[in-house]
């Protein structure tokens, strides 16, 4: 009797078959995934960036302002030299708040020689990403506190 190693045409096909299913049902989630972690990591790096601002205010004993460009989906930090597009994370990261949120975004947090924000009242700046299914809300109060915070669909948990 012959020994016979290998697969067998069907074989092969059962598990291509089988590879093809499973990436059909995973590729969805990965490409949500990615797009997500574009959103996140430009929540994460201005969250940084606010509090470099927020140092660098108590450092150089000057104020500090972060402004933000609705228009170029970017915002600057001169007293740092930074400039940062949010077009350069994945998942289309720009500014914008879920719909019927009433406050209005900040177009500049300045922070003040000691460290505390020059508003009265909390600023807040909104990101989402280019479907509008996610949204972050990175808020700072007049202490110069940074909270961030996500949209659940009805509130910011």
């Amino acid at each position: 009797m012959q020994n016979k190693s290998g697969f067998s045409v069907l074989e092969l096909m059962v598990v291509l078959g089988i590879i093809a299913i499973l990436s059909a049902i995973i590729t969805p989630s990965v490409i949500r995934w990615y797009q997500n972690q574009g959103l996140r990591s430009a929540v994460s790096e201005l969250q940084g960036n606010l509090q470099l601002a927020k140092l660098s205010a108590i450092r150089q004993n000057q104020s500090c302002a972060v402004n933000f460009n609705t228009d170029s989906r970017s915002y600057t930090i001169p007293c740092v030299n930074k400039t940062v597009l949010l077009s350069s994370y994945s998942g289309g990261v720009m500014f914008g708040r879920p719909p019927g949120e009433a406050t209005i975004p900040a177009t500049a947090i300045t922070y003040k020689s000691n460290g505390t924000s020059n508003s009265a009242a909390a600023l807040s700046v909104y990101l989402t990403d280019n479907n509008n299914s996610s949204y972050y809300r990175i808020r700072v109060v007049l202490s110069g506190g940074i909270y961030v915070s996500k949209w659940d669909g009805s509130d910011w948990q």
